[in-house]
């Protein structure tokens, strides 16, 4: 086990060298001086607390450059933005990351990203990820967080500036390798604002590629292990960040991942095999085989050939760009229509596979169509579809919140619940809660807030607590209760009454208002 991990990070480290060395040879990178000197010191104070800009460029007709401070990362970091070759009034957004070794730059400056979408009317915006965790990664005297930055600061930051569509119809992801991986995970973390993404030659187990997180983790600046923790001790955390685990988030995103098999191509001769590009290809076929055992639609295109560059990444960009209008048409049509995308092979061993739009499948709730929905995190706090969900526990968990309606849900694992619904009851209207749990069985009214929202509270399995003396005779309380299930169900009570007390409280009624 250890020469084999000593091997993956020796791989690991020597493609980040070659890609540098890619860089060098081009003689395109940097296009411009990489420090920041130029912009002076850091915000500070009140200027600190703001997302701004610092900096802003023109490069070309189409490919702006700004130098933005991040409150998120406490620091200025890159990004380029090409506007779309084909323009129009509104346009679709693609969040296309980059991976590791690489910054805000290399698509364009190594990727022909604006050669690639001279015919595109989609604005693309390439930020910087820093290492390209794509997560937030804490330790002493640092704190990036960089999934809010990418998700939340940066999106606002371009529908402030551009004309685009910010709903989640017009909000799209795509990256390589690392980049790639963010693009999936963003994608399962929040199925409620991207409708689609795309990687190319990407990690997506996060358990096995602990090696090459190992190296993110110190390229990045901080000490091993310090991203997710340990992966026996931790492994709740390793799998709230991986896109196999989360997969039943995306039944109702379009998804489509490619990987090379790590043979020359044709035109490289005396090449020797990419082992890199094999481990990702396995990682594909693994998140492959977890959607269509989810019945989740997806297109998986194994490539028979091709390395870990960038030869590979111009070519899959290129084919997903040109397939992916009429894939966004048919996902709309789908959607409006409530049914699911049967199985289809197509060429170059693409699989669309299963069928999304049953109970409890993943699919999003919508008041047209009702049906329900399912989530996957290892976040304590989260939101999604308009839920609000804090769970408070011991110890780190993966939880499932499921089949989601106006009628009720569950939860599994352990500790207490406060979740505030959506606006889809009746404004001071009166509900009763029934919550079964493990622990108890407990019933009471609750009246929505006068925007039709209820906020309830319950208790799960027991707490999850600490053993006095951690051994392998108390490892059980590391993990007991995570598999039990509570059910909550909401139902109307008639008129503004009940048998039991009414409390303040808020979330929608189950009668849709018109």
């Amino acid at each position: 086990m250890k020469k084999k991990r000593t091997l993956m990070m020796s791989v690991g480290a020597r493609a980040v060298r070659s890609l540098t060395a890619a860089r060098t040879r081009s003689g395109e990178f940097p296009g411009r001086d990489q420090t920041l000197a130029f912009l002076g010191p850091e915000p500070t104070g009140a200027d600190a607390e703001v997302f701004h800009v610092r900096e802003k460029r023109k490069l070309s007709s189409r490919l702006r450059e700004f130098f933005v401070y991040s409150p998120s990362l406490g620091r200025t970091v890159g990004v380029r933005v090409l506007l779309p070759g084909i323009p129009s009034e509104v346009s679709d957004v693609i969040h296309l990351f980059h991976g590791g070794g690489d910054d805000f730059r290399s698509w364009t400056d190594l990727g022909a990203a604006e050669q690639i979408t001279a015919d595109s009317p989609y604005l693309v915006v390439m930020p910087d990820a820093g290492a390209a965790s794509y997560s937030r990664h804490r330790f002493p005297g640092t704190d990036l967080d960089w999934p809010r930055f990418h998700t939340e600061e940066l999106p606002a930051f371009v529908a402030d500036r551009y004309f685009v569509n910010p709903e989640r119809s017009g909000q799209i992801l795509a990256g390589l390798s690392m980049g790639g991986y963010g693009a999936m995970k963003y994608a399962a973390l929040h199925p409620d604002e991207y409708c689609a993404a795309a990687a190319f030659s990407s990690p997506f187990d996060t358990l096995a590629a602990v090696p090459l997180f190992d190296i993110i983790t110190l390229r990045e600046g901080g000490p091993a292990r310090s991203l997710f923790g340990d992966p026996k001790r931790d492994r709740a955390e390793w799998l709230a960040n991986s896109p196999v685990a989360l997969a039943p988030n995306l039944a109702a995103t379009d998804l489509w991942f490619s990987a090379g098999s790590g043979e020359p191509d044709p035109d490289e001769e005396g090449a020797s095999v990419d082992v890199l590009e094999a481990t990702v290809h396995h990682h594909g076929e693994r998140f492959h085989s977890r959607l269509e055992s989810l019945g989740i639609p997806h297109t998986w295109l194994p490539r028979p050939t091709g390395s870990h560059t960038w030869v590979t990444w111009q070519r899959e960009l290129a084919a997903w760009l040109e397939d992916l209008p009429r894939r966004l048409f048919e996902a709309e049509a789908r959607g409006a229509s409530g049914g699911g995308a049967g199985s289809a092979q197509g060429g170059g061993g693409a699989t669309e596979a299963g069928a999304a739009g049953t109970a409890g499948s993943g699919t999003m709730w919508s008041s047209a169509d009702g049906a329900p929905f399912s989530y996957v995190t290892g976040d304590p706090v989260f939101s999604v579809h308009g839920w609000d969900v804090a769970i408070s526990r011991r110890r780190a968990q993966i939880v499932t919140f499921a089949d989601v309606t106006p009628s009720g849900f569950t939860l599994n694992g352990a500790g207490t619940f406060r979740i505030t619904t959506p606006a889809l009851y009746h404004p001071t209207g009166t509900y009763r809660i029934d919550i079964s749990s493990p622990l108890t069985e407990n019933v009471y009214n609750l009246r929505a807030d006068p925007e039709g929202r209820l906020h309830l509270t319950g208790r799960m399995a027991g707490a999850l607590h600490d053993p006095i003396v951690p051994g392998r005779r108390t490892r059980h309380f590391r993990t007991w209760g995570q598999e039990e299930i509570t059910q909550v169900r909401i139902s109307p009570i008639d008129g503004d009454g009940g048998d039991g007390p009414i409390t303040s409280a808020g979330t929608n009624d189950l009668h849709r208002r018109t």
